[in-house]
């Protein structure tokens, strides 16, 4: 038969099998051999070590008054609910700073203390402390200021608010610069960290303040239990702990892994209305991690991308189950309306990144004055995706400022590469494979110049790398199999889900065309009587035209549908290529 299939987008590293180790795990553990072989992938060999990642506990959480400054937050909340201070939560547009706010703007108010929370917007105020957060400030008559999930390096506004007289704890978890901020308390487990004892530094915001709201109460009630109503909070909290750091994209590791588990557990059946409506709204009966890092996350950021923050943060801090129910609705329109604005920006901007390619520049800059910047992060990453290309794309903001997300490969650091051309920015930042800039709408022909001049020593592009757990044959994974390897949950960050390659697989049947705009398919795929159904989500335009009978190899990750009470197997294509004996 004439190869007909696509090459393959990636680079496939099939791991190397390590018998001794796996069998030494399967046996201890009493694991299939694959369960085993996929723990050693993840770095885990030693049978106590296996055993925590299969029954992760909240006993690895480090005591609380292990963070930093631990003791003088505890003071300056004392000293505000006692004296009946109003208080600010300063959070964040994204999902750790929403579910960090509400976490703590739930605990002021079970202690009865006045509570107000301020969070910046993505376009006008951009990430952490503004003018418009002063006013906030100011406006509340706050004593006390909590920023979560942001405060670490905002030096100049925390100064302003200590000479204000305004106490502020910093309750954060991102890399401190040379100089730390004058706070009341830095709570950011980065911080002052112990050589001989380090505090595991990986939380999310929310982890941070959930630290901080159960030290809290801990300190109020001495060395008593808790009463029942703190007990559940703290228990209803890991909800909103689970969903941050899935959607922060922190490692699933060490006391991660506990909190995750448990806060998926409380989800479903939360005391917390907005939990509980979200979990509904979306029919996700018992949320897995895969389920907040597609479907929960991308609802509750697409409220910050339309500029809508207040939906979600109003829905997380839902206290009526009927107006919780509204605003999920409200949600699921604004995340339609939110993928529509996607495609409509990717489509405008792809004559401008179809012309560079065609140039070979090294770069992608593209932008439109009418670009809507809310979701050009996301709409960056797919560029990159599918050039290996650092892309940059920006779009016209008020005040004559253009203000733009970059997107780039492990190859390229795109702060590094933003300072070679900083003269024709206003401004820029962020993290190595991801981060932001603005300028002078006048400059982009001359920013445009400068990046390509910039990027012409960069390495040529690379097509990512697909990390494979095991070559497969399709009666490997049965039902039974699938369940074990669920009990490997929570997967994500630093811990992959597994990822299987199964070689010589045929096209048993043409691809079948799915969602209303034919962009996903079905594929069955066969191989010695075995039919396996194999979902390509976004993959019509690449796939759709197989022929049946086309012989490929596949890498997959493996799931079970369940329909009317049947389960069944279920694959999802990650990247196909022509079968390596056709």
């Amino acid at each position: 038969m004439t190869l007909t299939a696509p090459v393959a987008r990636c680079r496939w590293s099939l791991l190397p099998e390590t018998p001794h180790e796996r069998d030494r795990l399967a046996s201890a553990l009493s694991l299939h051999p694959i369960t085993a072989q996929l723990l050693v992938n993840r770095g885990v060999t030693e049978i106590d070590h296996g055993s925590r990642v299969l029954q992760p506990t909240l006993a690895e959480l480090p005591d609380p008054s292990r963070l930093p400054d631990f003791g003088a937050a505890i003071e300056a909340l004392d000293r505000a609910l006692e004296q009946g201070h109003p208080i600010l939560v300063h959070g964040d547009y994204d999902v750790d700073g929403m579910c960090g706010s509400v976490l703590l703007k739930r605990l002021i108010e079970l202690l009865g203390g006045k509570v107000g929370v301020f969070l910046p917007d993505r376009v006008r105020d951009g990430y952490s402390f503004g003018p418009r957060s002063l006013e906030a400030v100011r406006d509340s008559g706050s004593r006390l200021v909590i920023a979560v999930d942001n405060g670490t390096t905002a030096l100049e506004p925390l100064r302003a608010m200590a000479d204000a007289g305004v106490e502020v704890l910093v309750v954060d978890h991102h890399l401190a610069g040379a100089e730390l901020p004058p706070c009341t308390a830095l709570l950011n487990p980065w911080v002052a960290q112990d050589q001989d004892d380090p505090i595991f530094p990986h939380f999310s915001g929310t982890g941070v303040a959930y630290l901080l709201a159960w030290g809290y109460l801990r300190h109020r009630h001495g060395d008593g239990s808790l009463p029942e109503h703190h007990r559940r909070f703290l228990y209803d909290a890991l909800g909103f702990v689970a969903i941050a750091t899935i959607a922060d994209a922190m490692r699933l590791e060490g006391p991660n892994r506990g909190l995750v588990r448990r806060g998926l557990e409380t989800l479903p059946n939360s005391s917390f209305a907005g939990l509980r409506a979200l979990c509904e709204m979306l029919n996700l009966k018992q949320p897995t991690a895969t389920d907040v890092g597609f479907r929960i996350g991308p609802h509750l950021n697409a409220a910050g991308r339309m500029g809508c923050t207040e939906i979600a943060f109003d829905l997380l801090a839902a206290h009526d189950p009927q107006e919780a129910r509204k605003l999920a609705e409200r949600l699921r329109d604004l995340n339609r309306e939110r993928q529509d604005l996607q495609r409509r920006e990717a489509d405008a901007l792809l004559p401008q990144i179809e012309a560079q390619r065609e140039r070979g520049d090294r770069v992608l800059f593209a932008g439109r004055d009418a670009a809507a910047f809310g979701v050009l992060g996301v709409v960056a990453a797919r560029f990159h995706e599918e050039t290996g290309l650092p892309t940059l794309l920006w779009g016209g903001c008020d005040g004559g400022v253009a203000r733009g997300s970059a997107r780039g490969p492990a190859s390229v650091h795109l702060v590094e590469l933003m300072d070679r051309v900083a003269p024709h920015l206003a401004g820029h930042g962020g993290h190595a494979q991801a981060a932001g800039f603005h300028f002078d709408p006048t400059e982009a022909d001359r920013l445009a110049a400068a990046l390509r001049e910039a990027a012409q020593d960069l390495p040529e592009p690379q097509p990512p790398s697909l990390r494979v757990d095991l070559e497969v044959q399709p009666q490997d994974l049965d039902l039974a199999v699938l369940d074990e390897l669920n009990l490997l949950e929570p997967f994500g960050q630093a811990f992959e889900l597994p990822r299987f390659l199964a070689t010589d697989m045929q096209l048993v049947a043409p691809p079948q065309f799915l969602g209303a705009e034919a962009r996903h398919l079905a594929l069955r795929l066969g191989k010695h009587g075995q039919v396996v159904r194999t979902l390509a989500w976004n993959q019509a335009d690449r796939l759709g035209h197989l022929p049946a009978g086309q012989s490929v190899d596949v890498v997959f990750e493996p799931s079970i549908n369940t329909f009317r009470g049947r389960r069944s197997v279920e694959w999802i294509l990650r990247d196909l290529r022509p079968a390596s004996s056709s």
